[in-house]
């Protein structure tokens, strides 16, 4: 005597098709929890590999400062402003690859723009001309951003009002016949501070002058 095949009952069948469900759905919940830890870790790879690169420039570019000075006839006055929240100086470095002789270069946090809240740390440079008085030039010239996703960017001044006094470090840099022995940045990023950044300026105040056998004529050389 044969014994009759039994079948799934539907009680079963939508229990397995629960279970099935279930088992598909943490699947899922688990390989979009991988791709977003994926692209997650990317993007702060890619935000940190960037920031390590605008810092390594912005080091290069401020280790690089001119003493150049202002085409003033009766008075002494460097070209560089250091403020709290923005820097202007000369660099040693062409405003561009076909172009030679020096820089203004200017460093400041900016709005992105076009109706975002984003904030980028940037810079502007361009060629001074042989009578130049002022950054004037840099109004004018394109912002490249150095550092992007930035809330604030705090510049320090480190070096002495006259050779009788104590170098130290403040947040505005006020003799105008000098240049700062050294310059602090400390930026904080949307994500929180990054590490401080202070910069040793490699040339001194002499680098700007041509001595003759009567007179010191400073004045910024030209390649």
């Amino acid at each position: 005597m044969t014994r009759p095949q039994r079948g799934f009952t539907l009680i079963e069948l939508v229990v397995a098709m629960a279970l099935l469900g279930t088992m598909m759905l943490l699947l899922y919940s688990g390989l979009s929890f991988s791709v977003r830890s994926w692209d997650a870790g990317d993007v702060n790879g890619r935000r940190t590999a960037d920031r390590r690169i605008g810092e390594n420039f912005l080091r290069r570019e401020i280790s690089e400062l001119f003493p150049m000075r202002w085409k003033e006839p009766n008075v002494v006055k460097f070209a560089f402003e250091g403020e709290k929240d923005h820097l202007r100086f000369v660099s040693s470095r062409p405003a561009g690859i076909a172009q030679g002789g020096l820089s203004l270069v200017s460093l400041e946090v900016l709005d992105e723009g076009g109706g975002s809240r984003k904030r980028n740390l940037v810079m502007r440079r361009a060629m001074p001309d042989e009578e130049q008085k002022s950054f004037a030039p840099l109004d004018k010239a394109e912002a490249t951003v150095m550092i992007a996703g930035v809330q604030g960017v705090t510049f320090e001044y480190f070096g002495s009002e006259n050779d009788f006094t104590p170098p130290q470090w403040s947040d505005t840099w006020k003799p105008a016949n000098r240049v700062p022995e050294a310059i602090r940045l400390r930026i904080v990023g949307d994500d929180g501070p990054l590490p401080e950044m202070a910069v040793r300026i490699s040339l001194g105040e002499e680098a700007g002058c041509l001595e003759n056998a009567f007179q010191r004529n400073c004045r910024p050389r030209r390649q």
